[in-house]
């Protein structure tokens, strides 16, 4: 408490969460191995894409229902996002005239996950299912228990975040995460 107090007397503003480092946890979560190994899902650039987004849906909808001061929070972690996925095609080769067309195509791609997944979750497991298979999965087969797996995992997710009072939303990597109760051999 002192020491918070001490840095807005010497900087004149709040200590604030990092958005890079909350973005780096985030990531974290995405790069289980077991969401690859148990989940099924491919470890290329597109599965990874596509669990980072996921795991973004879900945080960043989290935090939106902080209130409006968090908002703008919540849009920095986005552009930060966009940002990372930028640097990363770059990285690995993307010319500079395509990048920004991939990255318009990420934005696209990232909007129409979280409406799907929005829209799936309000209804039934077989519609998440098939949303899963559209877009964790993309062209790949994949067998039921690791769809249930998937399921079951973005259930803990949510039950996760629903479980945190609004002033452990923007803290919760300050404590050990475990996503995977329940789920088998864990």
């Amino acid at each position: 408490m002192k020491i918070n107090n001490l840095y807005r007397i010497l900087t004149g503003k709040e200590k604030s969460i990092n958005v890079k480092e909350f973005y780096n946890n985030i990531v974290l979560l995405a790069r289980n191995k077991n969401l690859y190994i148990k989940g099924g899902v491919p470890d290329t650039l597109d599965g990874r894409f596509e669990l980072i987004i996921l795991h973004f849906h879900f945080f960043i909808k989290r935090i939106l229902l902080l209130g409006s001061k968090d908002k703008l929070f919540a849009q920095n972690l986005i552009n930060y996002m966009f940002k990372d996925f930028d640097r990363s095609l770059r990285e690995i080769g993307v010319g500079d005239l395509s990048v920004g067309k991939k990255v318009k195509f990420m934005v696209s791609s990232y909007y129409g996950r979280i409406n799907t997944y929005e829209k799936s979750l309000n209804k039934n497991s077989t519609i998440i299912d098939s949303a899963l298979k559209n877009n964790l999965y993309g062209t790949i087969n994949v067998n039921e228990s690791e769809v249930k797996y998937m399921r079951a995992y973005i259930n803990n997710l949510i039950f996760f975040l629903d479980s945190l009072k609004n002033n452990e939303v923007l803290i919760c990597f300050n404590e050990n995460i475990n996503l995977y109760k329940g789920l088998s051999n864990e």
